[in-house]
């Protein structure tokens, strides 16, 4: 029986949350954190490459969010210019409906 693309997809992010807890469960958390070469020479600054890591990890999620944030205002200020200015229906309808 052919299964659906959602049942594939779900199939396969099974599979890596497996993966990644067998390989948390068999070294821990740490060593997933720790800088791969050239970026772990010398070792005793091995840390700060991490903690640096994770910062610009951060700061980088911040910054897509805020642009998120931004895009979706861009959108609300031209749906309300199209249909308030020019008087443009929008209507979305669900698939299958009409």
């Amino acid at each position: 029986m052919a299964s659906s693309w959602f049942e594939d997809i779900s199939t396969q992010l099974w599979g890596v949350g497996e993966a990644f807890y067998a390989e948390v469960r068999e070294r821990g958390v740490l060593p997933m954190l720790r800088p791969v070469a050239p970026f772990n020479r010398p070792g005793f600054m091995a840390p700060a490459v991490t903690v640096g890591g994770l910062v610009a990890a951060l700061l980088l999620s911040g910054v897509a969010l805020s642009a998120l944030g931004s895009f979706v205002v861009a959108l609300l200020a031209l749906y309300l210019l199209l249909v308030q200015v020019f008087g443009i229906s929008i209507e979305v309808h669900p698939f299958g409906a009409r």
